[in-house]
């Protein structure tokens, strides 16, 4: 694309805007437009938005009546009447002269008075319609960035690059992109500028399901090599033999994974579920089924804590049956770490369990065929890929309990397949979730005393480690001085923060569990945890700075054995949002819907993990909002990669290799 002359002042201002080429200037996006009507002088009346033109006809004064603080007033006159104009704390406009034409957009006080919010210099015909409002800093002035996105549109008018062919175009009545980026940022109509961010937010689907099924298509190609025969009977032995029965959801699991074990081109399945719906059990068979057949099998796990967990537990599962289990962590000596990796090396070792530490570069697999990451927003996709590294005929199954609803998994995780549980097969106890509208542990002091009593554990949950001036938050250091200062000689405190080593992590975590604390202060680091069945009470301090999906995990760490749970939002926000926010974990415990509340809410950034998982943040499109459009760009890109060698397709086949060579989506 042609790049346009900027002034190297200008350049810095608008690299500060994250502003460096020329098809960054015209996917600048407006945030909002504003639409100016006039109204007719007989309608007007007090605090409405008004615009008319005129002539100044006295000279500007000004009246100042603080520090710093000035109106300016002049009178503005046209063939209707003459106004009272006034405008706060803009000294330039002493510079008005008597004579001059003025369009002045304000609030009509009554009495022919307006209070002008934006004026200009330009004829009123030429100030109506839809004006689009950028992001700008005071550097770049508004009427610079449209004059700056005209001359790159007239340069590149022939150099735009349109990746829709023009039969997909045709069949859903999309315009050309030149049009549509045109239209963006000069509307001409509200239909126009309907249509326009329509096709634009299509494109960005298109780009990136195509992308996202061109991966799927590569990966999962015919080779002999990615099948593991197994004795399905020994497989479903092993079932029959599990202290429990499968939901119906979890036998679906099962199937759609061992179908992709037993098949000729790699398994990249998303298995996805509420917390406690089963989805480890289900790794578990996979595991199984993977050792049959004669391959390693590895499970990986954010935190030291959880890892320990699923080695407690696959020890437990497996405690019959001659297979050989490793844990793999950062802390542990390096004589034991020398004789873990002998061990995986030689074969001898079948299931590695272990954290980040498992795809080091000196931790060598025998023969390795199954990858599980636990929680896999919260490994980066480079990650993944260098386990991956270790074991070329592997599988890969990919756990998340922050479900969202299957046909939108399936086109944000457009390269994998997606299992998903919905039933839950021991449902937690019931917890009682209620709303405190005051940050103060003291507004329910005496039912947490009562609970306490009863022999619960709690948590209390905090935003932040330390105090800081810029995030107003209660901290663990101080919210534990406080309650040990309060409990001193009848409750047990603990303190738990990421500052800490794994070491003291570890200890705490471990005699919390055993019952040796009874309050643990602890930051979100207990989100994914041990399971501590009498830990029944949470309360989280400024509950508003929390996500909803991030609240849900929470929440889950407690009602876990055979008592109810108590939890406590406390808030000092009278932000309506945040209180409605609120509200949806106070009355709802189903993973499936907060979390989609939570999309609509906040995006697919932060809830998915994008960062760490490789997916865009879409610059017009809402995956939510405007899901119907997501998964039309989902079908037509299977058509297209289907025909991707035919002339019409040329463009997006072009922009799949590029993309592929550099890895745009898969940089963490």
């Amino acid at each position: 694309m042609k790049e346009v002359r900027i002034t190297p002042k200008k350049r810095e201002a608008l690299e500060q805007l994250g502003i460096t080429s020329s098809e960054d200037i015209l996917q600048y996006y407006p945030y909002r437009y504003d639409t100016l009507e006039f109204l007719d002088y007989d309608k007007w009346e007090v605090n409405s938005h008004v615009i008319v033109e005129g002539t100044v006809l006295s000279k500007p004064k000004i009246y100042r009546f603080a520090r710093n603080k000035s109106v300016i007033s002049f009178e503005l006159g046209n063939d209707h009447d003459t106004f009272r104009i006034s405008v706060f704390n803009q000294p330039w406009y002493l510079k008005q002269q008597p004579g001059s034409l003025m369009t002045v957009i304000g609030k009509y006080e009554g009495n022919r008075k307006i209070l002008a919010i934006s004026t200009s210099n330009l004829p009123m015909k030429e100030v109506l319609g839809i004006k689009p409002v950028y992001s700008l800093k005071d550097k770049v002035k508004p009427k610079y960035f449209s004059e700056l996105v005209a001359k790159v549109l007239e340069a590149n008018k022939d150099e735009i690059v349109d990746y829709v062919n023009p039969e997909i175009k045709k069949r859903h009545g999309f315009m050309d992109k030149y049009e549509a980026l045109k239209e963006v940022h000069f509307p001409t109509s509200s239909k126009n500028l309907t249509k326009a961010i329509n096709y634009l937010k299509y494109e960005e689907f298109f780009k990136f399901q195509t992308y996202m099924l061109y991966r799927k298509n590569k990966a999962h190609y015919n080779d002999d090599r990615f099948i593991k025969s197994f004795d399905i009977e020994k497989v479903r032995q092993f079932v029959r033999e599990l202290p429990f029965s499968l939901t119906e959801d979890q036998k679906l699991a099962v199937k759609d994974i061992l179908n992709d074990l037993s098949s000729n081109y790699q398994m990249c399945r998303l298995l996805q579920g509420d917390v406690g719906c089963g989805k480890t059990i289900v790794s578990f068979v996979a595991m199984y089924a993977c050792h049959l057949a004669g391959y390693q099998a590895v499970l990986m796990a954010p935190t030291e804590i959880l890892a320990k967990q699923h080695y407690q537990n696959i020890l437990k599962t497996f405690k019959n049956y001659d297979i050989k289990i490793e844990l793999l962590y950062s802390n542990i000596t390096n004589q034991q770490r020398k004789a873990i990796l002998e061990r995986i090396r030689s074969g001898e070792t079948d299931f590695v369990v272990g954290t980040h530490a498992v795809f080091q570069q000196d931790v060598e697999f025998n023969k390795l065929g199954l990858i599980i990451t636990d929680e896999q927003h919260r490994f980066g996709v480079k990650q993944r890929q260098q386990l991956q590294d270790k074991g070329p005929d592997a599988d890969l199954l990919l756990m998340s309990a922050t479900p969202i609803p299957r046909t939108l998994a399936t086109s944000l995780y457009g390269d994998m397949d997606v299992s998903t549980i919905v039933q839950t097969p021991n449902a937690h106890k019931v917890i009682h979730t209620t709303l405190i509208p005051k940050n103060s542990f003291m507004a329910i002091v005496k039912d947490i005393e009562k609970l306490l009593d009863a022999g619960n554990q709690m948590y209390v949950v905090c935003a932040t480690i330390e105090k800081s001036t810029e995030l107003l938050a209660r901290n663990v250091n101080d919210v534990y001085n406080n309650l040990n200062t309060y409990f001193k000689g009848r409750y047990r405190l603990g303190l738990l923060h990421g500052q800490m080593s794994e070491e003291e992590k570890d200890a705490v975590q471990e005699s919390f569990a055993r019952g040796e604390i009874d309050i643990l202060v602890t930051t979100t680091v207990i989100e994914v945890g041990v399971d501590v069945k009498s830990a029944n009470i949470m309360v989280i301090y400024d509950a508003n700075r929390f996500g909803l999906s991030q609240l849900h995990q929470l929440r889950g760490r407690i009602g876990r054995g055979e008592k109810e749970g108590y939890c406590y939002l406390l808030t000092n926000s009278k932000e309506e949002d945040a209180i409605t926010r609120l509200n949806v974990i106070v009355n709802n415990t189903d993973g499936f819907k907060i979390s989609y509340y939570d999309l609509q809410l906040r995006g697919p950034g932060d809830i998915l993990g994008y960062r760490q998982s490789g997916l865009p943040t879409f610059m017009l499109g809402n995956v939510v909002l405007d899901n119907e459009l997501l998964q039309q760009a989902r079908e037509d890109g299977k058509q297209v990669i289907a025909n991707l060698d035919k002339k019409e397709n040329e463009n997006i086949r072009q922009y799949l290799l590029e993309t592929e060579s550099h890895d745009t989506y898969y940089l963490d």
